[in-house]
């Protein structure tokens, strides 16, 4: 058996490498070149649509980029390569909503598709949808249990409550969240435990917060923690005074 060609939105990687290197460089003018050149072969490639779409935007010209990048998403792309070029596209050109419902599309026809999902979270991210954010975190982190994504749902849910939403019961649900999994698995990196004792802040917990810095967990720290620990001991002090 022959080995596998190695593809990039359907076409062959060889074809567009090209192009690649030419926006790299960024020399436009060629790289417009090897785009229409492309797209006389593969009229129909959501892909190409939206690197032509890209160069014409550095090239300064929106209004020529806008109307491929919404050929493009007529299509109905669900490769992660097209999504996050039509993505960087839509948000130079200040039409986030159209990368956003680019993602959602393909969410929708390729559910648990952890890359998908990222790229949908992002959207979120930059349209200040901290709901969107949190349920978007939760989703990949059933998928895959990273403490990364528990930590995204979580800073997600300390925006909304800084923004005036949900307050102590979305605090509630941090704080548990956080607690299953450190009885599951631990917490291993230091800004999981920064964001640990942020929700515990937040809270009003700052007993709680030097006990875990006191406890097995505190190990994560190192200077910061004694400079941390100084913070908490005054505010716990002036709340029982």
């Amino acid at each position: 058996m022959g080995s596998k060609i190695p593809m990039a939105g359907g076409i062959a990687e060889r074809r567009i490498r090209p192009l690649w290197d030419a926006i790299d460089s960024r020399q436009y003018k060629n790289a417009l070149k090897l785009a229409t050149s492309l797209l006389t072969k593969h009229p129909d490639s959501p892909y190409i649509l939206s690197l032509k779409a890209l160069v014409l935007e550095r090239m300064g010209k929106p209004d020529e980029a806008l109307p491929l990048c919404l050929n493009a998403k007529d299509a109905n792309p669900v490769d992660d390569l097209t999504l996050s070029t039509l993505q960087i596209v839509f948000q130079r050109l200040d039409r986030l909503d159209l990368a956003t419902s680019c993602y959602e599309y393909a969410c929708g026809k390729i559910p648990n598709n952890p890359d998908l999902m990222m790229g949908l979270f992002n959207c979120y991210v930059r349209e200040y949808s901290y709901v969107k954010q949190q349920q978007t975190a939760m989703k990949m982190y059933k998928l895959v249990p990273e403490e990364r994504f528990l930590l995204w749902a979580i800073c997600s849910i300390q925006l909304q409550v800084a923004c005036g939403n949900g307050g102590e019961r979305l605090l509630s649900l941090a704080e548990a969240l956080l607690k299953k999994r450190i009885d599951s698995h631990g917490l291993h990196e230091l800004e999981a435990l920064r964001v640990y004792i942020s929700v515990l802040e937040q809270e009003g917990k700052f007993t709680t917060a030097l006990d875990v810095l006191d406890g097995k967990l505190g190990k994560l720290f190192s200077i910061e923690n004694d400079k941390l620990r100084i913070q908490l001991t005054g505010k716990a002090a002036y709340l029982c005074v």
